[in-house]
């Protein structure tokens, strides 16, 4: 009898046709594969929509390499788009990193930083190992971004988990705080 295997990476890259090329015989070798774990689904499902409405008729995409890297989600991709699309696909992509921030890997419940044995992952207090990561006061959730495309033009911004939001702040601490 045949074993079934759902694979929820596949599931997205299905339902997400025009931002990955899935390799029919071995769709887990496909470009763009999710290298990360379910807790992330979210994460991912909320980028490939917003990078949809993003597109414009005529305009090519393709997700290269999708992985967990110092406990963030991490985005290649390829493809040919206007300067305003760029823009979005960033903004989506920024949304995404800063989500993937706070939320366990594992299940998508909130979650912080931890490292295990120098290992990062973003991991709930039900499934962290090793310790926590500290982060200085005032600077919870707080991601240093790219603002333009292929540029060193960045920004400091704070994340909103509740409202899947973005809202810059100084990169200096507040008053009174060294």
């Amino acid at each position: 009898m045949a074993r079934i295997v759902n694979d929820w990476r596949i599931d997205l890259m299905r339902a997400h046709p025009r931002l990955f090329e899935i390799v029919a015989e071995e769709p887990k070798h496909s470009f763009g594969y999710p290298l990360c774990e379910a807790g992330w689904r979210d994460v991912m499902e909320r980028l490939c929509v917003r990078i949809e409405d993003a597109l414009q008729d005529g305009e090519t995409f393709q997700f290269v390499r999708i992985k967990q890297k110092f406990g963030v989600a991490r985005f290649d991709w390829d493809g040919e788009v206007s300067d305003q699309t760029r823009l979005r696909i960033l903004e989506a992509i920024n949304l995404a990193v800063a989500r993937s921030a706070c939320s366990c890997e594992i299940c998508g419940a909130e979650g912080r930083l931890y490292s295990n044995r120098g290992w990062l992952a973003t991991r709930c207090a039900e499934h962290a190992a090793g310790d926590p990561v500290p982060v200085r006061p005032g600077y919870e959730n707080v991601r240093f971004l790219r603002r333009t495309p292929g540029t060193a033009n960045m920004y400091y911004a704070r994340y909103d988990r509740a409202t899947d939001t973005l809202t810059e702040v100084s990169p200096r601490p507040p008053h009174g705080e060294k």
